[in-house]
């Protein structure tokens, strides 16, 4: 069994419907849009955290920026009492294809990435992978940051 069977075995024959939260510069749990209105739809929630090595290799990325994220996530995992957080060392776009495969996802809930052209273009990918599916993902502004704006 690989890493990503392994981390997305459910165990049963039927497809689970879930809504996934993917969590990317904003780690809080509090005054969190998109971690609310997934919660609102009451269905099963993947929390989800993705080290993306592309992200993590990039020009602009220096290690003291990857040890204050891996320490907010551990820092979120100690107050998820009823939940557990996926975290995945992979591309996005690999994450949502299994998630794919595993479960019947509902929607996808996250912020509007305010990085650089890689997680720009990561998100057009995944953007256009979620639509081949007909998944919503419905992303919320962060940071007071309007995208397309000229």
């Amino acid at each position: 069994m690989n890493s990503f069977e392994t981390l997305f075995h459910i165990g049963c024959f039927h497809i689970m419907k879930v809504n996934v939260l993917w969590f990317k510069r904003d780690l809080r749990l509090s005054d969190h849009l998109p971690l609310k209105r997934a919660i609102e739809q009451s269905l099963p929630l993947i929390l989800l955290y993705v080290f993306e090595p592309e992200l993590i290799e990039a020009e602009d990325s220096d290690v003291r920026h990857w040890r204050f994220v891996y320490e907010s996530i551990t820092d979120l995992k100690k107050v998820l009492i009823n939940h557990s957080l996926t975290i995945v060392h992979a591309t996005v776009d690999e994450v949502f294809i299994e998630l794919n495969k595993q479960y019947e996802i509902n929607a996808v809930f996250s912020h509007q990435e305010t990085g650089n052209w890689i997680s720009y273009n990561r998100d057009i990918r995944i953007a256009a992978f979620l639509k081949s599916k007909q998944i919503p993902w419905h992303q919320f502004q962060s940071n007071g940051v309007i995208r397309g704006l000229k």
